[in-house]
C-alpha cells in the first residue's frame, strides 16, 4: 500500500508525502531500485540532501545504469523539469555545495556529462568531500567502460 500511495504522491509532485510513503515501502523491501530512485528525487526536493546522497551512492554502486537509463516519460521522472528550474537559479547558487550536489544527482537521470560537471563543481567547493570522490570514481569508471564497447 505504501508504495502505491507513494507513487501517487510522486506523480502529483508532492515530494514530502511521497518520501514518507516510499520510505515505508523501502523499509519493507529496500532492494527495490525503483523506490530508491524516486526517494532520491524526493529527498533532493525536501532538503534531505544527506539521505539523498547516501541512497544515491548506494544505488549507483549497485547499478549505475538503472539511474542513467531512466526514461523521463515511462518512468515519470521529473528531473528534466527540476534541473531546468534549478539552473534558472544557478547564478545565485553556483558556490552552494547542496545546490551543486542536487544538480549532480538529478542530472545523472538525464545526462552523465552534466552530472559529472556538477559533482566536479562540488569538489571545487570542497576538495575533501569523500562521498563525491566515490561518485566521480564510479561515474568515470562507467564512462571508460562505455567507451570500450
Amino acid at each position: 500500500m505504501s508504495e502505491m500511495l507513494g507513487n501517487q504522491y510522486f506523480l502529483a509532485r508532492n515530494y514530502a508525502r511521497a518520501a514518507s510513503e516510499l520510505y515505508e515501502a523501502f523499509k519493507t523491501d529496500g532492494r527495490i531500485k525503483a523506490i530508491r530512485r524516486k526517494l532520491i528525487i524526493c529527498y533532493t526536493q525536501i532538503d534531505e540532501i544527506g539521505k539523498a546522497l547516501d541512497m544515491f551512492i548506494s544505488l549507483i554502486k549497485e547499478d549505475v545504469d538503472f539511474v542513467i537509463k531512466t526514461d523521463p516519460i515511462s518512468d515519470d521522472c521529473p528531473c528534466p523539469e527540476l534541473v531546468f528550474d534549478m539552473e534558472q537559479k544557478l547564478e545565485n547558487n553556483k558556490d552552494s555545495l547542496d545546490f551543486n550536489l542536487i544538480l549532480g544527482m538529478l542530472w545523472l537521470y538525464c545526462n552523465v556529462e552534466k552530472s559529472l560537471y556538477f559533482f566536479n563543481r562540488v569538489l571545487h567547493i570542497d576538495p575533501g568531500f569523500s562521498k563525491v570522490k566515490i561518485i566521480l570514481a564510479l561515474l568515470k569508471t562507467r564512462a571508460v567502460d562505455k567507451e570500450k564497447i
